[in-house]
Formats: C-alpha cells, sequence, structure tokens
C-alpha cells in the first residue's frame, strides 16, 4: 500500500484520546517508508539532537578521530599477544588514528603490517573498539582500549589463542544495534555502501520519511491529545511494545531469525518475537551476566514483576546519565518506594543494582539491572539447563534447534549443543539448510548427502543467506567425495545468491583448481582479489598458480603478500619453498624450510 493511502487509513481510523492502537497502525511500518537520518530529525528537534548525540547511544560509532577516540590523551599502550607473538600499538598521524601489528626478534622488528583505523566503535563508557574498511568490507582490529579502567587489551573474543587479528568481519547482526541504518549490501554478510555515525532516532521511532512529509505538507497533530501514527513515540506504546523497543539491542544473546526476516526487519512497534528469538544458556545456580543483558536481568525483578515499568520508566534516552543528577536515579525509586528516613541514606542503586564485572567482556564493570537484594556469596554454576528465549515464551521446535546450531558453531562447540539441535529438528517441520548445518558441523558427510540426495528443496522458502552457505556446505562435501558435477553446481548456487562473500568464491576456485580447471579457478580468486586484497588465502591460492604457469616472479609478489598478511601462514612458505625449488635457489629453500 503506498503511503498516502495508509495514511488516509490512519486518519480515518485513528485513537481516539487516551486509547493505544495496535502496532500495524503505524505508518512508518509500511516498507515503503524511508530512513532519512538524524539530521533531518535535528531541523525541528534541535535540543533533544543536541543532548542525543552526547549519550552512549549517540557516541557508539564514529570516524577513528582524536576528537572521537578515547586514546586520544592515554599513552598508546602497546599489548602483547603472547600466544601468537604479536604486539599492537596504536598511533595518531596527524587527524587520523593507525594500528601496528609488529614482531619482534631480539631487537629486529621481523614482521610489521600498519593498517588505518576507519572507525571506532563504543561510545566510551566502557570500551573503544575499532573497525577499518577496505572497499565496504568491514572488519575489527585486534585493539580494544577499555576506558574504565584505561587498559588496553585484546578485544573480547581475541583473547585466550583466538585472535582473529584483521579477519573478523562485521555483519548486520553486530551493525543493527551498535549503529544507525546502514545501506547494507544484502548479498554480502560484511559489505556496506554507506556506514553512518551513531544510533539515531529512528532506531527507536523508526524511520522518518512519512513523518517529515507530513510535516512539511503542514499536517500537524496535537500529542497531547492524539497518537501521531507517521511517526513511533515509544512512550504511547503498549507496555510490552515499550520494552521491545529496548530489548531488541539490550537483550544480548544466540539470535534466530524469524522466517524472512533480517536484522534489519525490526521496527519500533513491532512485537520482537515476531522477528527473532533470542537465547540465553541458563545453568542452576547461576548469577552471572553478560554485558547487554541489561533486559533479562530487569525481567527477574520484583520491580518489574509487580509493577508496570520499562526502561523508560528510569532511563530518559535522550540524556547521558554523566549529566544527571546525582539523586536522579534514587528519586526513581522514591516514586514508589517511600523509605527515605534518617535510617536510610538515599543510594539505593548501590545495594539494589550493584556494579559487577560481566562473564563476557574483562576490564568493565556494569549496573547489574536486577532490581533486589544481592549477596556476596559466591555459588558454583550448577548444570546446564539449556537455551531459553528471553523475548518469546514459546519458540518454535525449528527456532530451537536453531539456536543450539548457531549456539555450536559461533560460541561454543559442545556437543551436548549438536544433541539438543538434532531432538529439536527432529520434531520441527522439515527445515532444509538447518539440515545441512546440523551435518556439516557434525562432520556426518554420508548423511548430509544422503538427505540433499533424498529431498528436494523449495528455494523461494529460505533466505538467499541461508541458501547460499547450505550450498556452499554441500559444493565443499560433495567435492571431498568425489561427487563433481553436483559440487560445481552447489558452488555456482552459492555465489548466485550471495556474489559479494568472498569465501565462497575462495571454495569455489580451490575446487576448480583441484579439478585442474586452473584458469576458471583463476577468474575467481581475481575476481575474489578485486572485492578485497587484504585476504591471504586469494594471493597464496593466486601464487601457486603463478608457480604452475612459470610466472616466478609475479608467484612470488603474491605470495609474500600473503606473508605480509600473516607471517604465521604455512601455506605460503609451503608454496616459497616449492618456488625457491624451482628456481634452484637453496639458499631460500632452506631459510623457508625453517620458517
Amino acid at each position: 500500500m503506498h503511503y498516502f493511502a495508509l495514511l488516509f487509513f490512519i486518519l480515518l481510523f485513528s485513537c481516539q484520546p487516551g486509547e493505544v492502537s495496535e502496532y500495524t497502525s503505524y505508518l512508518n511500518h509500511n516498507d515503503t517508508v524511508k530512513y532519512v537520518g538524524k539530521e533531518q530529525c535535528r531541523m525541528c528537534h534541535s535540543e533533544i539532537y543536541d543532548s542525543y548525540i552526547n549519550t552512549g547511544m549517540g557516541k557508539s560509532l564514529h570516524f577513528a578521530t582524536r576528537q572521537n577516540s578515547a586514546l586520544e590523551g592515554s599513552d598508546m599502550t602497546i599489548i602483547h599477544d603472547s600466544i601468537r607473538n604479536l604486539s599492537y600499538q596504536p598511533f595518531f598521524q596527524n587527524d587520523s588514528l593507525y594500528l601496528k601489528e609488529f614482531r619482534l626478534k631480539e631487537k629486529d622488528t621481523i614482521h610489521l603490517l600498519i593498517k588505518k583505523v576507519d572507525y571506532k566503535i563504543g561510545s566510551g563508557h566502557h570500551t573503544n573498539s575499532h573497525l577499518f574498511e577496505i572497499n565496504g568490507y568491514l572488519h575489527q582490529m585486534p585493539y580494544t582500549y577499555y576506558t574504565q579502567s584505561e587498559i588496553a587489551d585484546l578485544p573480547p573474543g581475541f583473547e585466550n589463542g583466538q585472535n582473529s587479528r584483521f579477519s573478523r568481519e562485521i555483519g548486520l547482526e553486530c551493525m543493527s544495534c551498535h549503529n544507525a541504518h546502514p545501506s547494507h549490501e544484502s548479498a554480502s554478510f560484511n559489505k556496506y555502501n554507506h556506514i553512518p555515525q551513531g544510533i539515531d532516532c529512528e532506531r527507536c521511532h523508526g524511520p522518518g520519511e512519512a513523518h517529515v512529509k507530513m510535516k512539511l505538507a503542514g499536517e500537524i497533530i496535537d500529542t497531547s491529545k492524539y497518537i501521531d501514527y507517521s511517526i513511533v513515540n515509544p512512550k504511547k506504546l503498549p507496555l510490552d511494545l515499550q520494552f521491545d523497543v529496548c530489548q531488541r539491542c539490550h537483550l544480548q544473546g544466540t539470535s534466530i531469525l524469524a522466517n524472512g526476516k533480517s536484522f534489519e526487519s525490526f521496527r519500533p512497534g513491532m512485537h520482537l518475537e515476531d522477528v527473532m528469538d533470542t537465547y540465553l544458556p541458563k545453568y542452576k545456580d547461576d548469577h552471572s551476566f553478560i554485558m547487554a543483558s541489561h533486559a533479562d536481568r530487569l525481567k527477574q525483578s520484583s520491580c518489574f514483576k509487580n509493577a508496570e515499568m520499562t526502561c523508560i520508566t528510569c532511563h530518559d534516552p535522550h540524556k547521558s546519565v554523566n549529566s544527571l543528577e546525582k539523586n536522579y536515579f534514587d528519586n526513581k525509586c522514591m516514586q514508589c518506594h517511600d523509605v527515605c528516613d534518617d535510617e536510610h541514606i538515599l543510594n539505593c542503586t548501590s545495594c539494589h543494582m550493584p556494579e559487577s564485572s560481566s562473564s563476557d567482556i574483562m576490564h568493565v564493570s556494569i549496573t547489574d539491572h536486577k532490581i533486589g537484594i544481592h549477596s556476596d556469596s559466591k555459588t558454583k554454576r550448577g548444570e546446564f539447563l539449556g537455551l531459553f528465549s528471553i523475548n518469546n515464551a514459546n519458540p518454535t521446535n525449528l527456532s530451537k534447534a536453531k539456536a543450539y546450531l548457531k549456539r555450536y558453531e559461533s560460541f561454543e562447540a559442545k556437543a551436548i549443543y549438536l544433541d539438543s539441535a538434532w531432538y529439536y529438528l527432529q520434531r520441527s517441520n522439515e527445515n532444509f539448510t538447518s539440515y545441512i548445518q546440523y551435518f556439516y558441523l557434525n562432520n556426518d558427510a554420508k548423511s548430509l548427502i544422503n538427505f540433499v540426495m533424498s529431498n528436494g528443496i523449495n528455494e523461494s522458502e529460505y533466505m538467499p543467506s541461508d541458501l547460499a552457505l547450505a550450498f556452499s556446505r554441500m559444493g565443499e562435501v560433495f567435492g571431498n567425495n568425489n561427487l563433481l558435477d553436483e559440487s560445481e553446481k552447489f558452488h555456482r548456487k552459492a555465489i548466485l545468491y550471495m556474489p559479494f562473500v568472498i569465501d565462497y568464491k575462495i571454495k569455489y576456485g580451490s575446487f576448480l583448481f583441484e579439478n585442474k580447471q586452473i584458469d576458471n579457478a583463476k577468474i575467481q580468486y581475481i575476481d575474489a582479489l578485486e572485492l578485497n586484497p587484504t585476504i591471504k588465502e586469494i594471493h597464496v591460492n593466486l601464487g601457486l598458480i603463478s608457480i604452475l604457469e612459470g610466472e616466478y616472479e609475479k608467484a612470488e609478489n603474491s605470495l609474500k603478500q600473503a606473508v605480509a598478511l600473516d607471517p604465521d601462514y604455512l601455506k605460503a612458505y609451503e608454496n616459497l619453498v616449492l618456488l625457491s625449488q624451482k628456481r634452484n635457489n637453496y639458499k631460500d629453500v632452506k631459510q623457508y624450510l625453517n620458517k
């Protein structure tokens, strides 16, 4: 429905004062209504805008300049990854921030890689982490400044031997909570055509195009009496939908999208469970919590259970907590709890919402949003009880199966997750891509092949990203089992659905190379290189092809580029050994063998 026609419907059937409509009445839920950006909002709401941009949300992502970076004024500490034997040091050059990765042998620098930091992510209340962009592809960098403790260290998830250096992709799941609405290339995982700066007004109010056009056309609504259905005001929503606006991002966990939805599908005023289910693992006698578990912890509070409260009962999202008066939150408590007397010193949150370290991010302390009486006694976490959806009391079996699969693949490769996934898969409507994921993660090639051969797939029922991942994995497994025609067909399908996912091109190129289609493999690698020249696997594969073609200088350049990107890349050194043998350069053979 065109939005002007929908506007007529809304004006005709708009609620009377005091009535609350169903969320489907909001004009900006129509998928034709565009996002306009917070600068457009500023034209009429300048005072709110000027206050909001100083909040944690307003500062959530920005260009990595001196003005925006918490590193400005710090001692720019060098951090060392003792497991990888790599060190990292940030430095400013004029107004731009760079990160230097290096390795020392005694006093000699034997590896040096410098990358420009394009964005800092994090408000600075707790952390600043760092991102770089190449041809629109966005990745995280291996350096975080923990501002509360004024400590530099590896980012969360990079510690304990898990340092992925510059290869962690920043996809839409991450971006949709840490920033405003980017222009994301849907046929990719982490490629963006435009990246805005900071979480903006439209994350909480919905896209603003219809609202702006109405106001410019002179359509003014008395919001003291009526609801303006051209834009969502969370205060006007029913309490459950109000809460969904906040818990869309303040409920961290394993999120499973509903069929046909993406991480950009949710709009304020919708039911979150219609878009996704978010799961957390629960354990017996477990009192720990993770960084963004505000909604989960608040739901466990007696205050929440016994009163009509949501996040905005206590929080004004337009104001930074650092700008509030000292007794701001105590006064919020006093609205329901009249306990202020000589025996009670006003500081409710220090006892009833104490600050604590999160279980997933080091060097930070956050306010525990479980309002209650807390004990200092530590109990050992008990047995695993399962994954539970925090925002949906009745998730489907398929949703549960997908949650266990994603948890296994993305967080913890525990057998119990695969066992649970299989249990719920068997009790759900058949889901082709989820079965492929299960068999692949379980290293069960025989079952995967038999399943594919015995079951057709209606491709129109699945999201392109899910289809592409399944087809790429099918291509890999079929190829490893010498089913070459089927393998090539599946690899091609993966690239057809997601042509900007470089990993699919590399896997297809490897399949072609192994099956003596060298020229076609080269085409895939060159195509991938043009998309993103910072991926080591592309260079090493092109280097090997150049060796076979007798172009030794070209091969050396490619292989040394791979080593420059990763000084511990074994395949690159193996191919450099081969190249040196071809050149009868046995001094280099010995050097690279030692490497």
